[in-house]
C-alpha cells in the first residue's frame, strides 16, 4: 500500500484525510520488471513477448491484419490484491490492440480494434505462441513480467466536500502524484486494474456510455451518469517507453466491463477508449 499519509502530509491535507479515504477506490497496480521472457513462465502475468494461448485461441483480426498483444494477466495473481471481490479467482485475461492506427474505439467503424480474450482452463494447455507474422511495422513489444501491488485511486471529481480553493488545487496535485507515482524526476506508467481511471479529457465511464449509445443521450445527464457508475476499469494501460508505445499523445488506454458482465465473466462485453493529450 502506498504511504498515503506521506502525500497528504507532502500537500498539505493530511487534516482531510478521513474525507479523502472517503472517496478513494481500491485498485491494483501493475508495475513491470524487466527479466528475459524465458524466464516469465508459460501462464504468468507479462507485458508484450508472445502471448500464452490455448490451442483454440488466436491472434484476433482487425481490418485485413492482426491485432498487437499487449498483456496477459493471470487474475489468480492479482486477486489477493482486488479488495472488493470484483474479479474472478482465476483465469487469464488477453488484450491485443492496433497500436499502427490506434482507433479511438468511439466509432462505428473503430469495431474490433481491440479485444479481450478470457481463458479459465489448466494452465498446461497453454503455449507461448508465436506472432502471425512478423514485419517491420508488426511485430511483438519487449516482454516485461508484470507485478502487482495495493493501489489506491481518486476520482476527479467529487460531491459534499466542504474545502476551500487552496484544499482544491492541493488535491488534484495530490490525486495526480499518488495514481502516477514517481521516484526523483521519474514517472512511471499508470498501468492498474479497477478503481477509479486517471481522466485525460472527458469521463472515461461517461464518455464511453455517451458513444455507446450513439449520442443519443445528453452529456452530463443523469441518465449518463447512472449508466456510468455500472462500469468497472479492467483494466488501464498508459504509453510506456520501456514497451515503446505512446497512445496518442502521451495517452492511456483504458478498457471498461459492465459489473453485472464481469460477474458472468462476459469478457466478450469489454468496451474500450482511449484519451491522449
Amino acid at each position: 500500500m502506498q504511504n498515503i499519509d506521506q502525500y497528504l502530509e507532502e500537500y498539505d491535507l493530511l487534516h482531510m484525510k478521513e474525507e479523502i479515504l472517503k472517496i478513494a477506490a481500491s485498485s491494483i497496480g501493475i508495475v513491470k520488471e524487466n527479466v528475459s521472457e524465458d524466464d516469465i513462465p508459460v501462464g504468468s502475468s507479462k507485458f508484450g513477448g508472445l502471448p500464452d494461448l490455448p490451442s483454440n485461441f488466436s491472434f484476433p483480426v482487425y481490418n485485413d491484419g492482426y491485432l498487437t498483444f499487449l498483456v496477459q494477466l493471470n487474475l489468480e495473481e492479482a486477486k489477493p490484491f482486488d479488495k472488493n471481490d470484483l474479479l474472478p479467482n482465476k483465469g487469464i485475461l488477453y488484450f491485443f490492440y492496433d497500436i499502427m492506427e490506434q482507433p479511438w474505439g468511439m466509432d462505428e467503424e473503430d469495431k474490433g480494434c481491440f479485444k479481450v480474450l478470457y481463458f479459465d482452463g489448466n494452465l498446461e494447455r497453454l503455449k507461448r505462441t508465436p506472432y502471425p507474422e512478423e514485419t517491420e511495422d508488426y511485430f511483438p513489444l519487449s516482454a516485461y513480467k508484470v507485478i502487482f501491488h495495493e493501489k489506491l485511486s481518486f476520482p476527479e471529481e467529487f460531491e459534499g466536500m466542504e474545502w476551500d480553493e487552496e484544499e482544491i488545487e492541493n488535491f488534484y496535485e495530490f490525486r495526480e502524484h499518488i495514481m502516477q507515482e514517481r521516484e526523483e524526476d521519474v514517472s512511471y506508467p499508470m498501468h492498474y486494474m479497477l478503481g477509479q481511471p486517471f481522466n485525460i479529457q472527458n469521463d472515461v465511464f461517461e464518455e464511453i456510455v455517451y458513444y455507446e449509445n450513439k449520442e443519443k443521450l445528453s452529456w452530463n445527464s443523469k441518465e449518463v451518469r447512472s449508466k456510468a457508475e455500472e462500469l468497472v476499469l479492467l483494466f488501464q494501460m498508459d504509453s510506456d517507453d520501456d514497451l515503446e508505445v505512446m497512445w496518442g499523445d502521451a495517452g492511456i488506454l483504458y478498457f471498461c466491463i459492465n459489473k453485472e458482465d464481469l460477474q458472468k465473466k462476459q469478457f466478450d462485453q469489454v468496451k474500450f477508449t482511449l484519451q491522449c493529450y
